[in-house]
């Protein structure tokens, strides 16, 4: 990322943006920051770097704090035209702590052809689904729901589906 230095100096981040585990951090000159953390990456904030064998791969500065992202192993600068494209976020679906993301909006997506027929338990790991689950939020929205992962959402009734749609974005957020 050193050819972009000159580029952000000055600029303000302006929004970060989940993407399940991608980060889009958009700059003020229209630049977009793009870092998937992989299975090893982490941000830590402070002006002091930590003690750790990890490699910084990024670190932004100003004047009363950093912030710096060690061992992401994926890392890309964008326009909004490249962000549009790129093939991870494409694959993706929408991201559960995206706040204009509806429970009507999920349950549409657990009833669509191409998720209903699948067992619960998988489902909730694919990213295509919904973005930014994992294991252990998995677990917790099945629980929270009352139901096994081998069901599946063609089968569920009327009061199943509506309390499954509203926990996938209620345990999430809650998470959070």
């Amino acid at each position: 990322l050193k050819p972009y230095e000159a580029t952000l100096m000055g600029e303000q981040v302006e929004r970060i943006v989940t993407r399940g585990k991608a980060l889009l951090t958009w700059f003020s000159n229209g630049v977009v920051m793009y870092s998937h953390n992989q299975l090893y990456g982490v941000w830590r904030v402070g002006k002091q770097p930590p003690d750790t064998r990890r490699e910084l791969r990024v670190r932004l500065d100003t004047d009363d704090n950093a912030v710096s992202l060690y061992s992401a192993s994926d890392i890309a600068m964008l326009t909004p035209e490249q962000l549009a494209t790129h093939p991870f976020l494409q694959r993706i679906g929408p991201d559960v702590l995206d706040e204009s993301l509806t429970v009507d909006e999920v349950r549409e997506r657990l009833l669509s052809a191409r998720f209903c027929r699948r067992q619960l338990g998988t489902l909730l790991l694919d990213q295509g689904f919904l973005a930014g689950l994992g294991n252990y939020l998995r677990v917790e929205i099945l629980w929270a729901s009352a139901l096994a992962p081998t069901r599946r959402a063609v089968d569920l009734s009327e009061t199943e589906l509506a309390m499954l749609s509203r926990m996938l974005l209620e345990i999430p957020r809650l998470s959070y």
